[in-house]
């Protein structure tokens, strides 16, 4: 089993120092490995550990100290899954040790992973990492002839991912991605919100924006993202499209119903066929919901996603009950959520890890935005190209590293 570890160390200087190397006088790199960040070991020799990231901000990849004279940088954690309770929707959580203690009224998720805090006699005290439920208290590991959580050392980027189907490479064309905004939002705004990537990618690559189906009018004095009057800037970049949404809801209170769901499945599968071949989804947000739900619908369909990857910023996870997945889907997904500002992004950790079962995790700080602070932006973006290069058979670019999580 692979061995996770937590940076406990650096909360006074943002993190941790990450070398490129193995040596204390190899280059360091720009950006510090978060404090809490959750790594996964590659390699420790001597007291340098190297990691590649699996949740948290800092490199992607890179070496560590695990600790100095009298201080822990890092510590080993022992993660565990919750496989029981899948029938009463997750496992009993109570405050204390006890039997007897007080239970707490949301119980554990089936597919949570928590991190072990203390163990005592089948008992564990936990930090929940993924997942719905609460965020600590005690639980049974197991009853009798049934196990309840088992260790694992999955975390939400994938480091026990299913081997990926082998394609045939993108040859005599660019690789097409289909890009498709938030809510409310349109193509022009989302042509300003990309345009780093964009950028970054060169000439390899070709950019299909399309505008959502379902209109859309702001709330008077509603404080709600996406309800509330967009900004002077926001309507400079829309320009002469208005602002639209891929679904609705009934109104601001209700934002776990979705209105005008097949109408969105439907352009969207119209988009696909229209604009086709497509290799990536790249969404922002509502239209990461969207594509979960044009994917399940194709599924019970008895069809498969025609592209490739699906690259995400923000939210993606589906709140309306009568639409939330029966499984999880397969193909790789990449989640970039903008930290503890980003609430959407939280939720989306939380949930994300139950819907794709490839799935790498980026987290910035900026928000509930594309990422735009450098340099975590840039690694952002240069990780996400990488994957997208390594998934459409092209080459890496000169200079550039496979991607750290590569397939053995």
């Amino acid at each position: 089993m692979v061995q996770v570890w937590q940076v406990v160390g650096g909360a006074a200087a943002g993190g941790i120092l990450v070398r490129e190397g193995k040596e204390l006088d190899s280059a360091a790199q720009a950006t510090r490995l978060a404090t809490g960040a959750l790594v996964r070991e590659e390699e420790l020799a001597e007291g340098r550990l190297r990691y590649v990231l699996l949740r948290g901000t800092g490199p992607g990849t890179g070496w560590v100290s695990v600790g100095i004279p009298d201080k822990a940088l890092a510590v080993r954690v022992q993660l565990w899954e919750v496989v029981g309770g899948a029938a009463a929707g997750g496992i009993l959580v109570r405050a204390g040790r006890e039997l007897d203690s007080e239970a707490q009224a949301a119980r554990l998720a089936t597919g949570a992973v928590v991190r072990e805090e203390e163990l005592i006699e089948g008992r564990l005290r936990y930090a929940k990492i993924t997942g719905a439920g609460p965020e600590t208290g005690w639980v049974s590991i197991g009853i009798p002839e049934k196990s309840l959580l088992v260790k694992t050392d999955k975390v939400s980027a994938g480091a026990d991912r299913p081997p990926r189907k082998h394609l045939p490479s993108v040859e005599g064309r660019r690789v097409r991605v289909l890009v498709l905004h938030g809510a409310p939002g349109n193509s022009n705004v989302m042509k300003f919100q990309v345009k780093t990537l964009q950028k970054m990618a060169g000439d390899d690559f070709e950019w299909i924006f399309v505008d959502g189906p379902c209109a859309w009018e702001p709330i008077p004095g509603s404080q709600r993202m996406n309800f509330a009057e967009r900004s002077e800037f926001e309507r400079k970049l829309a320009k002469d499209k208005p602002f639209v949404q891929w679904y609705a809801h009934p109104d601001e209170s209700r934002g776990d119903v979705y209105v005008e769901v097949e109408e969105c499945i439907k352009y969207l599968d119209e988009c696909i066929s229209r604009e086709g071949p497509v290799d990536a989804l790249l969404c922002y947000s509502q239209s990461a919901t969207a594509a979960a739900l044009l994917m399940d619908s194709w599924r019970r369909d008895g069809k498969e996603p025609t592209w490739r990857i699906n690259v995400f910023f923000c939210g993606a996870m589906i709140d309306d009950k009568r639409y939330q997945l029966k499984a999880p889907f397969s193909i790789p997904t990449m989640y970039v959520p903008g930290g503890d500002n980003d609430p959407w992004g939280r939720h989306g950790l939380d949930c994300l890890p139950e819907m794709y079962t490839d799935l790498t995790i980026l987290e910035h700080t900026d928000g509930h935005t594309m990422p735009t602070s450098q340099p975590r932006a840039g690694e952002i973006y240069e990780r996400i190209l990488r994957e997208l290069r390594e998934v459409c058979g092209l080459p890496p670019l000169p200079g550039k590293q496979p991607t750290p999580a590569a397939r053995k």
